[in-house]
This record gives structure tokens, sequence and C-alpha cells, in this order.
């Protein structure tokens, strides 16, 4: 396709407000974008500079710009100049997409999501030399104005407000502060929308949106010890992914997974089966907890635990080992005849036994422990090293505790 010929071909989508010709037309990574890179030829300068007047402003200058940067990634091959045409194209799309309604919000999606793919591969050499990201960060701002453009729509009501692609844009701004490493600055997004009355409500988003959403909710509040809402969160977008989302489904579950722990909810084999990473990882604890093994379960989060560090869950996981105790305590209980009077020195016993070797102080600060967070229902009698469990239920299910 020659330029000239390009350049034509945005007329008539723009004329009748057709997102799909226009997604195909502005796409790095698709057949027409490869043709384009082909044939077109490098841009210059000058040209950049003085586009022509084929299309309404300022489409001339995004279609030759697009053809830029298609030129910098597929001939040339140096992606931050890629980028940085690619995020100059934003910027010109923004002074047109101002004034415009909900039927372009699909050609802004694919503009960001390339402009974040693009700051990744800018980013590589940089990030494996110093560390940082300027391209991803610089990409973040941008995509931090779409999300301003779409929230603070006045101009347009209803269906057509681009107020409609508030979710989509929040949750790609999200993933981009996480990336960067700043999830703090998530809150101010979600303020954003959540204080704003004239946000659509989200289960009026697509449904991928809604589930993206709910995910990176249920994920800060993971991050910020805040277990049940994280459950509520997370436990919707697992139920709601859709069933061939597999990738999806497993990043949802990996911190879904260490919450039910907590609880004493294991995950069953089959689930755990279609999702061989997460099998190989917290298999070895589900096994420790289900036989009481302490022991086991140390050695498994010193295994694993720049993993789980690298996952952020690793706190979480550490935590679920109360689950274990207990569970260890409990036979010991059951050993015990199940009687109500149980010495110290009996679960310090058991501890032993599973290769824990821990003084009577410790094992009494544990009971304490967990008496105090409902994993065992009693009380301790120091001065007689005697712990005295109630006599109906003393070891209630963990799901049924509040943490």
């Amino acid at each position: 396709m020659k330029l000239q010929q390009y350049i034509n071909s945005f007329v008539e989508p723009l004329r009748v407000e057709d997102p799909k010709p226009l997604i195909r037309l502005l796409s790095c990574h698709n057949k027409t974008a490869r043709g384009l890179a082909d044939t077109v030829g490098a841009i210059d300068e000058r040209r950049l500079a003085n586009p022509g007047h084929s299309l309404p402003e300022p489409w001339d200058a995004i279609a030759i710009r697009h053809c830029a940067c298609l030129h910098a990634l597929y001939v040339t091959h140096d992606y931050q100049e890629a980028y940085t045409h690619q995020n100059a194209l934003l910027s010109l799309f923004y002074r047109w997409f101002q004034d415009q309604s909900a039927w372009v919000l699909p050609v802004l999606y694919m503009l960001l999501q390339d402009l974040r793919d693009l700051a990744e591969q800018a980013d590589q050499g940089t990030y494996s030399t110093t560390g940082k990201m300027p391209s991803l960060e610089e990409c973040t701002r941008t995509v931090s104005k779409a999300f301003s453009m779409c929230a603070t729509d006045r101009t347009f009501k209803g269906l057509e407000s681009r107020r409609n692609g508030v979710y989509h844009v929040a949750c790609l701004s999200i993933k981009c502060y996480f990336k960067v490493g700043k999830p703090n600055l998530c809150k101010n997004i979600i303020r954003a929308v959540v204080s704003d009355p004239k946000t659509p409500p989200v289960d009026q988003a697509p449904l991928p949106d809604q589930v993206t959403w709910h995910f990176y909710i249920g994920m800060l509040a993971f991050l910020n010890g805040e277990d049940k809402k994280a459950d509520e969160e997370l436990s919707w977008a697992f139920t709601h992914c859709p069933a061939n989302a597999v990738r999806n489904q497993e990043l949802i579950l990996t911190y879904l997974i260490p919450l039910r722990l907590l609880h004493g909810i294991l995950p069953s084999k089959h689930l755990l089966s279609l999702h061989p990473r997460l099998n190989e990882l917290f298999t070895p604890f589900i096994n420790a907890i289900k036989s009481g093994d302490v022991r086991e379960y140390d050695e498994r989060l010193d295994w694993a635990q720049m993993r789980l560090v690298g996952m952020s869950v690793y706190l979480v996981v550490e935590r679920a080992r109360e689950g274990c105790s207990r569970m260890l305590f409990r036979k010991a209980w059951i050993a015990s005849d199940k009687s109500s009077r149980i010495p110290i020195s009996t679960f310090q016993l058991a501890l032993s036994r599973h290769g824990v070797e821990v003084d009577s102080d410790e094992v009494e600060c544990m009971v304490a422990n967990m008496i105090y967070r409902g994993l065992m229902k009693g009380y301790i009698s120091h001065e007689k090293q005697m712990v005295v469990l109630a006599k109906t239920n003393p070891f209630p299910n963990l799901s049924a505790i509040s943490r």
C-alpha cells in the first residue's frame, strides 16, 4: 500500500464513525502494519512537520506518525524510536479525541495497548542495566491523560459518553503503575472512579473490564492486608473469568489460593491440575497443612521464598502456617483421648517429633496466639503449664473463623 493510498483509507471510516477500519489501519501488530513497513519507507522530519491536509485535522499527522513508528519497529528495529512516534501519535489523537463520543473508544484502547507494548520493548536494554523503565513511566502518564479525558466527559451522555471507557483505561493505568513499581498511585485512579457519581456502575462495563477491575481491586486489598475484601473481589473475578482465559485464571488464583489457605479452604486437585505452575508451588503447602507437618511447611517456605516474594504472596503463605500448627495440635489433642486439659509439654513434644525444637514459653505463645485468633477455644493456665480446651468444638472449622 502506497502512502497516499493509506492516508485516503481514513476518509470513509472517519466520515461514518466506524472504529473497526481505524483499528486495522492504526494497529502495530497486523498484516496492514507489516505491509506498510515494507512499502512506505522512512519518514523524514520534514514530512512529520508538514504531513499534509488530505484528512480532517490532525489525521494526516496521525497517519504519517504511524508509518514512522512502523518503519522504526519493523525495518530499523529501533524500539525506542518506535515508542517515541507512538507516544507522539497519542498526543495528536488526544487533540481530536476530546471532541468525540464513545464510538472511538475501541481505537483508543488499541493505541494505548500498542503504546504500552512498545514502551516495554524500548525499556528492555535500560532495565537490564539500570533497573529503570523511563519509557513505561512516560507511558503511564500518557495513559493517565486518556483516563482523565474519559472520566471528565461532560459533553456526551449515556451510551455516547466517553465515561463508558473509564474502567478499561483505569485498569490499564493500574497495570502500568504495578509494572513501574508504584502500586501506591493506584488509589488515585480508584478514588476518581468510585467517588464520581457520574461514573457508570461497573456492572454496566463489558465483562472483561469487570473481571479486570475486580481483580485489581482484590489484588490491592490483598497487598493492604484486607483479607475479606480481597477474597470477595478475587472470588468474583475468578467466577466470572472466561473458561478459556487460563492465564488470567492463574493470575487470580495466585492471590486467591493463599487467602483461602488462611481459612483452611484447600483447592481441589482438579483445579490445581489445570494450572501446573500453581500446582507445583502450592501442593507441598497443602499436603503439609493436611498432615500438620510444620517442619515440611517451613522447609517449603524456604524452598519457595524467592518465588513467593516475587509474587507478593510470601507473607500470606507464611501466615497460613498457623493452619498447619493447628492441625498438629489437633492431632495431639486426639492422641490425648480428646482431653480438655492438655499439658504445654504435649504440644511441645508434637512439634519436636516434626523436627521443630522450641521451648515451652514459645509453645505457650503459639497457643495463646491461636486462642486469640479463634483457631482454638480455651485458655492457658500458665502456673500449671496447662491448656484448658473447650469441651465442645475446641478446634473450630477455619472457614467459619472471621479474620
